[in-house]
């Protein structure tokens, strides 16, 4: 059976079992689960093991169910599992359509994930993230809660996974390389806006330009260039769909001639002009106005 004939679970079909329209949301899965065919999923999904035993194979590769494990699959990925033993599970699942307001925050490529998609936790960092993940909880039982707090408290979540997968960057035995890489894909989350040159990067972290690019396929499987274009874009599209800036202030903020410019840059680059991007993926103002309400139920997994 191929990818294509496995079946799917959209974010509204969740939507529907629980009753509801937000694009966020929490619950806690405490029970045996199985499922023996792969199921495709069009949204994006943060798992949090407190305490499990068994499997879960994402995209065909088995990996090995343990305590304290983050494990994270993206849209269009596929997934099956077979949890052995009541558990604890921390789930947080973001519409696809949402996550767009969130892929900025993701500095390797996407695929740089996928490949690495089960973590292993230290006490420290478990922790870390269980604090948050139960903040998220306690904020969504608050009678008056602010839909903000959650909100970054995700953002929170994202940023400590991306500082330990920047931990674990590339194969093992090549440490050596990986500071640069590191200072290279940090660099561009504070200069993005001003510097988008291969040479610009590599001047600041003094070596060749053609180096860093051989770095930048060696870990992640793109050039140093395809890496900068791929970091324009998302933040385009975060500011986009969130309302943050307009196609005018981008424009001139990523320093291009005129709207046609910025407009054929996009367009390329997306397959789409900027206005029919934020026509079929926009939630203006989506950061501030997303409502959230607390789930504690079990839905059938």
């Amino acid at each position: 059976m191929t990818k294509k004939n496995h079946p799917r679970e959209h974010f509204r079909d969740v939507q529907q079992k629980m009753k509801v329209k937000e694009e966020m949301l929490y619950f806690q899965v405490s029970h045996r689960s199985y499922r023996e065919d792969p199921i495709g999923l069009d949204f994006f999904s943060f798992l949090l093991f407190e305490k499990a035993t068994g499997t879960h194979t994402i995209d065909g590769v088995t990996h090995q169910l343990n305590d304290q494990q983050l494990h994270i699959i993206f849209p269009g990925q596929f997934h099956r599992w077979d949890m052995q033993a009541d558990g604890k599970i921390h789930v947080l699942f973001l519409s696809a359509r949402l996550f767009k307001t969130f892929e900025h925050l993701f500095i390797c490529p996407i695929d740089y994930y996928k490949r690495y998609p089960v973590m292993k936790l230290s006490p420290r960092v478990f922790k870390e993230l269980l604090h948050e993940f139960t903040g998220i909880d306690a904020e969504f039982k608050e009678e008056k809660r602010l839909n903000e707090i959650a909100f970054l408290k995700f953002k929170i979540v994202s940023l400590i996974y991306n500082r330990e997968i920047l931990e674990k960057l590339g194969p093992e035995g090549e440490s050596v390389h990986k500071p640069i890489m590191q200072r290279f894909l940090l660099l561009l989350l504070t200069n993005i806006y001003e510097r988008k040159t291969v040479q610009y990067y590599a001047s600041k972290l003094s070596v060749s330009a053609n180096y860093l690019n051989q770095l930048c396929h060696r870990y992640l499987n793109k050039s140093a260039n395809a890496i900068i274009t791929r970091e324009t874009l998302k933040l385009i599209t975060y500011d986009l769909v969130t309302g943050k800036k307009s196609i005018k202030q981008l424009t001139v903020d990523l320093k291009f001639t005129d709207l046609a410019g910025f407009s054929n840059y996009f367009k390329r680059h997306m397959g789409m002009s900027p206005n029919q991007y934020i026509e079929q993926f926009g939630i203006r103002g989506a950061e501030i106005h997303i409502p959230f309400k607390f789930y504690n139920k079990k839905i059938k997994t």
